[in-house]
């Protein structure tokens, strides 16, 4: 035991906030936003791959992601530091006194004292879920859990081939896929006519609810928002193809090893 760590003065460390409510309700975009990671694994290395999720409950826009095959305290820092200078300071957050809630679980990654500084510096609000409580945290986890699905009947052979994957996975659920949460929009075109005053909001406080509703006919939203042009692999069937050719590849070799 090192006795004369005893008369130094310890470092205060500052309570966690936990989710006061399980619904989230967001009053605006950017106003709430939650986080998480989840792993993939790739088979030429034998281990996990980590995705770290960022989504805007309010417009269920997915903010940003990395994926990796570790990520660390600083990695979250410098994840952070991209949603600042590309989407919270655009909107000016800071000047216009902007309350942004970040929910996140209990992570030893996210309560890592280098984070909550982090974060109160910057004025964010950091709450942490329930342990046990992932619905306190159902947006990002329930992304996930479409992401995992999604994945599931792929093998992975190296990062690049998942990070392929994932790039435009993530893009189509921005910018294609329908969301009856936010009226039936693809999530970023509802940002975008949310922004111009072409949503209708109705808040239901009893029972912590937000309905949506375009107020302009649906064959007008490609014209308001433009067409967007996704990057990367769209994965067809030779695509799912080269996957599966690899998938038997590497199974026949975990058997020539048995």
């Amino acid at each position: 035991m090192k006795s004369h760590q005893l008369l130094q003065e310890k470092r205060p460390r500052s309570e966690r906030v936990y989710a006061k409510y399980r619904k989230v309700l967001p009053e605006s975009p950017l106003h709430l936003l939650e986080m998480d990671i989840k792993m993939t694994w790739i088979e030429s290395v034998k281990k996990h791959a980590y995705t770290l999720t960022l989504i805007d409950t309010f417009t269920r826009v997915v903010l940003h992601r990395i994926t990796q095959y570790s990520i660390k305290k600083m990695d979250v820092k410098r994840f952070w530091d991209y949603v600042i200078i590309h989407h919270l300071q655009p909107e000016d957050c800071l000047k216009n006194k902007f309350e942004i809630e970040i929910r996140n679980d209990n992570d030893k990654r996210f309560s890592a004292q280098l984070i909550r500084d982090y974060f109160k510096e910057n004025h964010l609000n950091q709450v942490f879920t329930h342990p046990y409580t992932p619905q306190e945290n159902g947006h990002v986890e329930s992304f996930h859990a479409i992401l995992s699905k999604h994945l599931a009947p792929y093998l992975f052979w190296d990062l690049d081939e998942l990070e392929t994957h994932l790039k435009t996975f993530y893009q189509k659920y921005n910018y294609e896929r329908l969301h009856s949460s936010v009226a039936n929009l693809s999530p970023m075109n509802f940002w975008k006519l949310y922004k111009r005053g072409f949503i209708d909001k109705k808040v239901d406080l009893k029972n912590r609810k937000i309905k949506f509703k375009l107020n302009i006919p649906y064959q007008n939203v490609r014209k308001l928002t433009g067409k967007i042009e996704l990057e990367g692999s769209s994965l067809h069937d030779f695509e799912k193809i080269e996957i599966y050719k690899k998938r038997i590849s590497a199974e026949s070799l975990v058997q020539l090893t048995v």
